[in-house]
């Protein structure tokens, strides 16, 4: 595409260059929600609907965008001068600080979440209200699973009426049981995490906790009372308690849910089993926990690098079973490949990988799985270069990690309730 005035069209989108095309979609669906005229009548809004409407023409068409890349490529000469090294751990560091605050508010420790908020948040919000805030919830919800992912990069950003010079926008999937009848759901947020000159910070966006304090106070009080003990026995029966995900109870249960679904709507669906089998001439597999530190590796894996939408949990001892939504059987291989790839990347772990997938449609779940587990064959590990770059980022962030580190993972409180 020639051009004689080249535009930034990811700019006018506020994506990534190399963003993929569901999270281009996502971004016009919200820019278009601000800046429709329909919805915004100001005059500079019109227009900047029209450049908008341009951008996502171009760039979300694939061989537009194809044709446009050399374009930006000369349009952004300075910036890729610059190491995108920089870039790159300031969005760890932020992901770290979110990590944790999550991490803090699993394990209810609300003080130590409260400490990660901004100047701004802690100026309108005393933790004593923060603190109401999480009680009141917490006896409504119980806060189990969640998933970071990174959406989007924003500089010199307006958040609540201040200027942060760069915010991060992550995306969080929760995993949460409502106290009152022990339902396990999955909800997705968004989470900003801004740099106030000196550390990243957590932005909460609330002025005011008062009536949301009110709120699930309100709802604690229409919960029954319940045995604690037999509340607890209730939540974990459909959890795997060393990996945090779901037992084959669990799978099945949710996975029957998908293929009514999928048999109402015409959706695909595949199923791909997975077993891990630790080499039984290393070493370690004399200390009694290695096996567990395979299958939690294996776990952390799996679940961080599957879609929002597939379902995942462990089937059995040494074995995880994936239902990829939308999938058809013949589209699987290319997507197990990767994520077997992405097991094989351990450093400290040594152990077989088998795998094998079939088409879902009717049928009783678990003899499926039971079906499929029969069929799965050793898979050789695959030298693609096209990984390389998902390897080195996943060994630079599991590779850290010691056996002991790995077998502790959930009792972080990260992976379970």
């Amino acid at each position: 595409m020639s051009m004689n005035k080249p535009v930034d069209y990811y700019k006018i989108l506020q994506v990534h260059h190399d963003a993929g095309h569901d999270i281009i979609d996502a971004a016009y669906r919200c820019l278009s929600r601000i800046y429709h005229p329909d919805v915004n009548k100001s005059p500079l809004a019109t227009e900047r609907m029209k450049e908008i409407n341009i951008a996502y023409s171009v760039v979300g068409d694939i061989k537009k965008r194809k044709e446009y890349h050399p374009d930006w490529m000369g349009l952004n000469k300075r910036a890729f001068a610059a190491p995108v090294n920089e870039t790159k751990k300031e969005e760890e560091e932020a992901l770290r600080v979110l990590d944790d605050f999550f991490c803090e508010t699993v394990n209810e420790r609300w003080e130590n979440a409260y400490e990660k908020l901004t100047n701004l948040d802690k100026g309108n919000i005393p933790i004593d209200d923060f603190l109401s805030w999480k009680r009141a919830v917490a006896e409504v919800y119980k806060l189990g699973n969640y998933r970071i992912t990174y959406f989007r990069k924003y500089t010199n950003c307006d958040y609540a009426g201040v200027i942060y010079k760069t915010i991060f926008q992550f995306s969080v999937q929760l995993t949460e049981m409502k106290i009152s009848n022990m339902q396990i759901s999955d909800e997705t947020t968004e989470k900003y995490v801004a740099f106030d000159g000196s550390s990243w910070r957590v932005c909460l966006g609330y002025t005011d906790l008062k009536p949301a304090i009110m709120k699930f106070k309100h709802l604690a009080q229409a919960v029954p009372k319940l045995d604690k003990e037999k509340a607890l026995i209730k939540a974990v029966e459909k959890i795997d308690l060393l990996t945090g995900l779901y037992n084959l109870n669990g799978f099945v249960e949710q996975a029957e849910r998908e293929m009514m679904r999928s048999q109402r709507y015409g959706n695909p669906l595949s199923l791909v089993v997975i077993t891990i089998e630790p080499i039984q001439d290393t070493k370690a597999c004399k200390d009694n926990g290695y096996q567990d530190a395979c299958i939690s590796y294996a776990a952390e894996i799996l679940y961080s690098n599957i879609r929002r939408t597939d379902l995942i949990g462990r089937c059995d001892v040494c074995s995880f079973a994936i239902l990829l939504t939308e999938t058809r059987l013949q589209e699987t291989e290319n997507l197990l490949g990767k994520l077997l790839n992405l097991c094989d990347s351990s450093e400290y772990l040594d152990f077989r990988i088998y795998a094998a997938s079939a088409r879902v449609y009717e049928g009783k779940m678990e003899q499926i799985i039971a079906g499929t587990l029969a069929n799965v064959s050793l898979r050789e590990k695959e030298c693609d270069p096209v990984l390389n770059e998902s390897l080195e980022q996943v060994q630079t962030r599991l590779g850290k990690y010691r056996l002991t580190d790995i077998l502790s993972f959930n009792k972080r409180g990260k992976n379970h309730f």
